[in-house]
């Protein structure tokens, strides 16, 4: 069968990866990661009808629960954002004599089956023991399951179809931005949204056979539309002529010339964004991410505990915005000239100090985009600085960490069917940590003090990363540089 012959495939061409060995151990932390969230999600899932009993008494739970399912669905929507497209994947079976559309039938297949689509069940299934089984018994809640098991296939297809559109281009963007503002809009000024979701939960707990033909159908629908858009794609691309790219403006940038040396690499770090591919369409679609995320934050006000985890995901994910999207790969595009790099003995070091002083420097986009949230009074103006703060003096530290780790060259022109965006498990765990630390920092230090106070220690986290980064920088300029022939052999390999 197709399917199980393609999963073999790819199952070995992980074992034949060059960085297979190397990344055993960070595997092995990506699963332990994995089964905190999952333990933290059942005990969310445990503690959260108690909350809900004492905050609305009037309302069941699972109805409170049930009102929030399409903020489920936007979160898990960006969270698929870390996954490849059936279309990034066709590319090695091109050659082969199988027909292109039944290549994306089984890879969109393998969409709706892949495991992740369960993992939200960790918190629904505890959820409904506490508050569903009392009224509809175990039926409703193996009803229930299967119900919030078919909306995350369906918002797996959703997000698909969106991610395939926006590499195309970047005006897409405006197709989810535009689903969500009106949900949002529909969520907080009338009750539409909230009244369809209550009802939709109840009809899945009830076990209602319409209400999983309505899922089915929807899924079906966005697989058609994935179907089509996927082979669109692939002739585009096969059919794409590529064009010489104009360079203009060489003297940009003249202003850091009064940095010396680490200027030139700002330079250098600056023109890799804005001149190639793959960083440009990153730190576009970022910067509309962060723009959208900035205009929510107008929509918290007096924000309770309930709203904890959004407002602080929101500032937490603009300031990071950036970091996790191009610096993650650090030395990973550096790949495709590292041989250049190496050829002075310092010029790494003015590399890691160019691209720090680069990213602290874009830290002004998101702090401007939050700006109007600070003036109306939604956000904390203590919780935004010490998030900048922290966002410089730790989160950057952590990730460029990565220089140690990347070892899978990154093309700097990526196509729709180009090599995948992550290079390492070290990667997706960083990216994590820059997500969830802060927060859970955050959420630690407020059972003890109170939230300035918490704010202030967040700061004294972040100020010893800014003060010490010459001296940072140096020790991870010698770890490189001491690894360096391994580096550049690996890195040449995977060109």
């Amino acid at each position: 069968m197709l399917l199980t012959e393609i999963r073999r495939n790819q199952k070995l061409a992980a074992k034949r990866n060059p960085m297979y060995d190397r990344n055993r151990f960070a595997k092995f932390l990506i699963y332990l990661f994995t089964a905190f969230w999952a333990a933290y999600l059942i005990l969310i899932g445990v503690t959260l009808p108690i909350a809900f009993e004492e905050g609305f008494p009037t309302m069941e739970p699972y109805d409170m629960l049930n009102a929030c399912l399409p903020g489920f669905l936007f979160i898990d929507f960006l969270l698929r954002f870390l996954f490849p497209t059936p279309v990034q994947q066709i590319k090695p079976y091109l050659l082969l004599p199988i027909k292109k559309q039944q290549l994306i039938n089984v890879l969109l297949v393998q969409v709706g089956l892949k495991a992740f689509n369960l993992f939200w069940l960790f918190f629904f299934v505890p959820f409904a023991a506490m508050t569903v089984v009392r009224f509809y018994g175990v039926t409703g809640v193996v009803c229930y399951a299967l119900g919030i098991w078919l909306l995350m296939v369906a918002n797996a297809y959703w997000s698909v179809l969106v991610r395939t559109l926006q590499r195309r281009h970047i005006v897409w963007v405006l197709l989810p931005v535009g689903c969500y503002v009106l949900l949002a809009v529909g969520g907080f000024f009338y009750s539409y949204v909230s009244d369809f979701s209550m009802a939709l939960g109840e009809t899945l707990i009830q076990g209602k056979i319409l209400a999983y033909l309505g899922i089915l159908v929807v899924i079906a629908l966005l697989a058609f539309l994935n179907s089509r858009v996927q082979m669109a794609c692939i002739y585009s691309e096969l059919n794409r002529r590529e064009k010489m790219p104009q360079v203009k403006h060489a003297g940009r940038y003249r202003f850091l010339n009064h940095f010396g040396l680490t200027g030139e690499y700002m330079k250098l770090e600056l023109k890799m964004i804005f001149r190639n591919k793959a960083p440009k369409k990153n730190f576009q679609m970022m910067t509309v991410i962060i723009v959208s995320f900035a205009l929510s934050l107008l929509g918290f006000r007096h924000a309770g505990e309930e709203e904890f985890f959004s407002l602080h995901l929101y500032v937490v994910y603009c300031f990071t915005g950036y970091a996790i999207s191009i610096l993650s790969r650090i030395m990973a595009y550096e790949g495709n000239y590292l041989d250049g790099l190496l050829m002075h003995r310092g010029s790494l070091l003015y590399l890691f100090r160019g691209k720090y002083y680069v990213y602290c420097l874009l830290l002004v986009i998101p702090l401007m985009c939050m700006l109007p949230a600070l003036i109306l009074g939604s956000i904390s103006v203590l919780l935004v600085f010490s998030q900048l703060v922290y966002t410089a003096g730790v989160t950057f530290p952590v990730i460029m960490l990565l220089a140690l780790m990347n070892r899978k060259t990154a093309p700097l022109d990526a196509s729709l069917m180009g090599k995948g965006q992550w290079n390492s498990p070290y990667q997706a765990l960083s990216v994590a940590f820059a997500f969830f630390a802060p927060i859970a920092i955050c959420r630690i230090l407020f059972i003890w003090m109170e939230p300035s106070t918490a704010y202030l220690v967040c700061t004294l986290l972040g100020v010893p990363g800014i003060v010490l980064h010459p001296l940072w920088c140096k020790l991870l300029y010698r770890k490189v540089f001491q690894k360096r022939h391994s580096l550049m052999e690996d890195l040449r390999e995977t060109r």
